[in-house]
């Protein structure tokens, strides 16, 4: 092969490598953050077989989290409330769940067995949190899925 033959495939690898690293430059920053439960520490990369990326909600769904939900409630152990996740399992019923988070009164005087016994095993009923818009609940509950992953 002739020099400048040679010099434009090279010219149009390093272009393409340019490229590449703009357009998937920041991939190791984007990886997936988890906490692990057993240690306070916080880990870049890849968590297990299958770590799941965090959307727009679930970024959103921490912040929500730790200003509403963190002081009784944690992902992986009981606290004041119970763990959260496959809270999504538990209760799949989206609207009564929102309901039990925005009025857990009302929703304890409806009958309802699951967060009655809740109630009872926890000796309190949670603080509600009437401020929180359907969008925000989705959020903080994406939250809880990803992270409990």
């Amino acid at each position: 092969m002739n020099k400048e033959v040679n010099y434009v495939l090279q010219g149009f690898l390093l272009t393409l490598l340019f490229i590449g690293a703009f357009k998937f430059g920041g991939f190791l920053l984007s990886l997936p953050v988890h906490e692990d439960p057993n240690e306070n520490k916080v880990m870049q990369g890849v968590c297990g077989n299958a770590a799941p990326v965090f959307t727009s909600d679930a970024v959103r769904g921490k912040t929500l989290f730790q200003e509403n939900c963190a002081s009784c409630h944690s992902i992986f152990k009981d606290m004041v409330g119970p763990s959260l996740a496959g809270v999504l399992e538990r209760v799949p019923d989206k609207k009564l769940l929102y309901k039990w988070i925005r009025n857990p009164s009302a929703v304890l005087k409806s009958g309802n067995v699951y967060f009655n016994t809740l109630q009872k095993r926890y000796g309190t009923v949670m603080t509600p949190f009437t401020n929180l818009s359907d969008d925000e609940i989705n959020a903080v509950l994406s939250y809880i899925d990803h992270h409990s992953k």
